[in-house]
């Protein structure tokens, strides 16, 4: 993307307003051959959640071996252990163009992808998620919420923009989709607080600082915005259409309020509380059903954090290098993060079946251990996709002809309603998911 001297932070910034404001990361202007499967109004929805920590896992203690109530799980993946049978084990998949280039980059910037990045200018594919939310975000207020506890790291790597190991979920190709770190703001994308934003036009409340941004821009970027603004008004439209059709749906969700009072401004200075703030945050949004799709960034690739909570003494970069055995306990309580997700979940009764079992949940990391290994991927699968996944499974890839992270990410589109032919570098589904 080529853009006058000073217009990055011009675009962060207002890249920022537009996604907080709109809730809207996404461009009309982009296409994808239409796959949306009709769900039945009685039926509850399944729900599409991505979590993710960088920098992989303690390489000596990320296993997990057998089927069913004897499935043994190693030590890493020990607090879900009450789970396990909810739980789907995947060995030697994999994302091909992430081992072309630079290691912390190039591993995280097509986690959710599979597409090539540039090393010139920004530029690598549209993430899964944001795919599913063009095609289906129609049928909830908010197309995707994308949450993250820690912010984008700024500088270069081997001449290679930083912002790729920062973003997980893109809503185009040369755009991250906004991903927000405070937990009050993002409680505000759920639940509107000021009376009189329901009631203002998307569009009037940016259009003011559109105009004056719009005169900065390079002739590129001006089309991409002029195109995003272009698309607000149809948009809006669609999100009441989606209002009034979930109205008069059979199935209702759990909440249709908040059950918690809105979080303080800023962000914690204690890591366990913040993580379980964007926990509950996610909770809400699925309970309130006002998002279906939704990715949780816990910590960057090459995350500088020192989880002193954990008893580390290092940053969480150095120890994934080096390989302490502190790195387990801090392992441990990223899976402890899936944990009180499951347990939360399976709380909520949707008429038979818990929120868990109506949802589909993948964990991913940038590489299999901190020595930037990406020649497999740590991933595991929980929940019942609405009675399509069976768990309590270990699956083994690294030998399979297809063992593409694009091909599980087919998978997951179809639980949550969207049949594609192809995505990235896929054309077919794993075998014996």
């Amino acid at each position: 993307m080529h853009t006058t001297s000073t217009s990055p932070l011009l675009r962060r910034t207002v890249l920022r307003g537009l996604g907080v404001s709109m809730s809207l990361p996404w461009l009309e202007s982009l296409s994808f051959a239409s796959g949306e499967k009709s769900v039945r109004n009685d039926q509850p929805p399944t729900r599409t959640l991505v979590t993710f920590t960088g920098m992989g896992f303690h390489s000596q203690h990320w296993w997990a071996k057998g089927q069913g109530p004897g499935m043994e799980l190693g030590p890493c993946l020990a607090p879900l252990e009450p789970w396990k049978e909810r739980l789907v084990f995947l060995r030697g998949l994999w994302n091909e163009q992430a081992n072309k280039g630079a290691i912390h980059c190039m591993q995280t910037g097509n986690m959710l992808s599979g597409a090539p990045l540039s090393g010139g200018e920004v530029r690598t594919g549209v993430s899964f998620d944001q795919v599913m939310a063009q095609q289906l975000g129609n049928r909830t207020r908010i197309p995707s919420l994308v949450l993250g506890c820690e912010g984008p790291i700024p500088g270069l790597q081997d001449g290679l923009p930083l912002l790729y190991s920062s973003h997980i979920s893109w809503s185009t190709a040369v755009s991250p989709t906004w991903t927000e770190t405070r937990p009050a703001l993002a409680f505000d994308q759920l639940f509107r607080t000021d009376r009189n934003r329901g009631d203002r036009r998307v569009v009037d409340a940016v259009l003011e600082d559109a105009r004056s941004l719009r005169l900065r821009l390079s002739l590129s970027d001006r089309q991409r915005f002029e195109e995003y603004l272009g698309s607000v008004q149809e948009i809006e439209g669609r999100i009441k259409r989606a209002d009034t059709q979930r109205d008069a749906a059979g199935w209702q969700p759990t909440l249709s309020a908040p059950d918690r009072p809105r979080p303080a401004d800023g962000i914690p200075s204690d890591i366990p509380e913040y993580w379980k703030l964007m926990n509950d945050i996610v909770l809400l949004a699925f309970r309130t059903d006002s998002t279906r799709i939704a990715t949780l960034k816990y910590c960057n690739d090459g995350s500088a954090e020192t989880h002193t909570h954990c008893g580390a003494k290092d940053q969480h970069h150095q120890m994934a290098h080096s390989q302490p055995a502190e790195l387990i306990p801090l392992n441990q309580f990223f899976m402890s993060q899936l944990a009180y997700l499951c347990e939360q979940m399976s709380k909520v009764d949707e008429g038979g079946r818990s929120l868990l079992d109506n949802s589909s949940i993948m964990h991913c990391s940038s590489m299999l251990h901190g020595n930037h290994d990406a020649r497999q991927l740590p991933i595991i699968l929980l929940g019942g996709a609405g009675g399509r996944l069976q768990g309590g499974r270990t699956l083994d890839f690294l030998d399979s002809p297809n063992r593409r992270m694009c091909s599980l990410f087919l998978h997951l589109m179809d639980w949550g309603g969207l049949e594609l032919k192809q995505f990235g570098d896929s054309t077919e589904r794993l075998a014996g998911i």
